[in-house]
């Protein structure tokens, strides 16, 4: 079976399987806008789940230190792998993890920008989320 949502091409995943592609402001609130950046991480924001509305709030040093660790086997990383984006910037990270209430796989995707010698900006792209297993 193939399903796919966004922009990126079609993977072949297990039957019902299914991952979305949500843009960052869908699911983060306190992010900042500016005229050289978007969805810009100031200090910490907030992750509002979209299968479940279950709330986690991601501090600047979560992005800091997720240097592309994942939680998932490597047969679901390889999923996320193939349907992430590649930005148009040379930093670019995710943080994966699953969802504490539904379990739905999660990946952000977001963009280091180096602009002082151990100084970063974080910028999130989008949040890419698979089915959970537990529903509200």
């Amino acid at each position: 079976m193939l399903e796919w949502s966004g922009n990126s091409s079609p993977v072949r995943m297990m039957r019902s399987a299914r991952i979305d592609h949500y843009e960052a402001h869908s699911v983060f609130h306190g992010l900042l806008e500016g005229e050289d950046y978007r969805n810009r991480v100031a200090g910490a924001c907030i992750y509002c789940c979209p299968r479940c509305s279950h709330r986690i709030r991601f501090r600047w040093r979560s992005f800091y230190q997720a240097n592309e660790r994942s939680a998932f086997k490597w047969k679901l990383r390889r999923v996320f792998d193939d349907m992430t984006p590649a930005l148009k910037t040379d930093e670019q990270g995710f943080l994966d993890f699953f969802c504490p209430t539904c379990a739905a796989p999660t990946r952000i995707i977001f963009s280091a920008d180096d602009y002082a010698k151990l100084a970063y900006h974080f910028d999130i792209y989008a949040a890419l989320v698979g089915a959970g297993t537990r529903q509200k």
